[in-house]
């Protein structure tokens, strides 16, 4: 597999655990507003950190957007993650796929339509048990 641009928004749990597993064979560079859970990746992420606001058009041109073959939006905030999102897809042509994670459920049938990837743990999560249990 080729090395992937990738730019993963949100530092916390999801952010964090992708961001240093992707890091093992792609550039990741991960943007945060707080130092603290840029901090939080540790020696095992093999990529860059930028901090700041990525509502902020010049924050992602710092992380390398225009470079970017990947946008992985996961802030915890539905909202910030489809304003990116929608951003980035309609600005930057060289993204090939661009993730969000989206708690509400009925976010998710919206957005899904409009090409961009949706992933939501609770239904993620509800089609893993019925598969183990059913």
């Amino acid at each position: 597999m080729p090395m992937k641009y990738i730019i993963i928004v949100g530092c916390g749990k999801t952010g964090k655990e992708l961001a240093v597993e992707f890091s093992k064979e792609h550039n990741v560079i991960v943007i945060d507003k707080f130092r603290s859970a840029l901090e939080s990746l540790g020696d095992d992420f093999n990529g860059k950190k930028v901090l700041g606001d990525a509502l902020n058009i010049k924050t992602l041109e710092n992380a390398g957007i225009k470079e970017a073959n990947i946008l992985i939006l996961s802030t915890g905030n539905d909202n910030v993650n489809i304003v990116i999102s929608k951003v980035a897809k309609k600005l930057y042509s060289n993204i090939e796929k661009i993730a969000l994670q989206v708690y509400d459920t009925d976010k998710k049938k919206i957005f899904s339509q409009e090409g961009l990837i949706i992933v939501n743990k609770t239904y993620i999560l509800v089609e893993v048990f019925k598969k183990c249990l059913l």
